[in-house]
């Protein structure tokens, strides 16, 4: 009886570590926020990000924010489930990001992608972790596509979610978006 009740609190106590992780993703994303540069304004960039459950993809989306306010851009970085990530009129690049999980993207970005009316603009996706033949950002890629909008960029970084990894990979992934 006591093997059964210390299996039962452990698989008790790991659901509740799943159910907080998944609460903490949700209100992550639905922040936002708008970084600006601090001279003559280039452009406008949308960065629409989920945050998984290791937070990876905001980290990356933070970085790319910060290459292209160093470009002159005003950048808003807005969870996928934010009313900012909704409104895509008066900017000149989307860029939305997603981690992989069961080799796609998250339900939210399908979502988000899906429910996205064409516009012209720039876009380009990314994605975090998966194995090598998981290429979550094709799948985003491909949703864009189908409905006319041009990918520039779709990249996949890293094979792990834990953390975002190298800065310099995030930099020439904006240098190619913006040559």
């Amino acid at each position: 009886m006591d093997i059964l009740m210390l299996i039962g609190v452990f698989i008790g106590s790991l659901l509740l570590i799943l159910i907080i992780s998944w609460l903490i993703g949700v209100i992550r994303s639905k922040s936002s926020q708008i970084i600006k540069p601090s001279r003559e304004t280039r452009g406008k960039a949308l960065i629409v990000y989920d945050p998984g459950f290791t937070g990876g993809t905001k980290t990356a989306a933070t970085y790319m924010a910060e290459d292209l306010k160093s470009n002159g851009y005003e950048v808003t970085l807005a969870g996928v489930r934010s009313t900012e990530a909704v409104d895509t009129a008066g900017y000149d690049l989307l860029i939305v990001g997603s981690p992989t999980y069961g080799a796609k993207p998250t339900g939210q970005v399908e979502n988000y992608l899906k429910n996205l009316k064409p516009i012209n603009i720039i876009t380009a996706v990314y994605s975090l972790a998966g194995s090598e033949d998981q290429d979550s950002n094709a799948i985003m890629a491909q949703i864009l596509e189908d409905k006319n909008m041009k990918v520039k960029v779709s990249t996949k970084f890293g094979h792990t979610v834990w953390g975002a990894g190298d800065k310099n990979k995030y930099s020439q992934f904006i240098a190619r978006l913006l040559s």
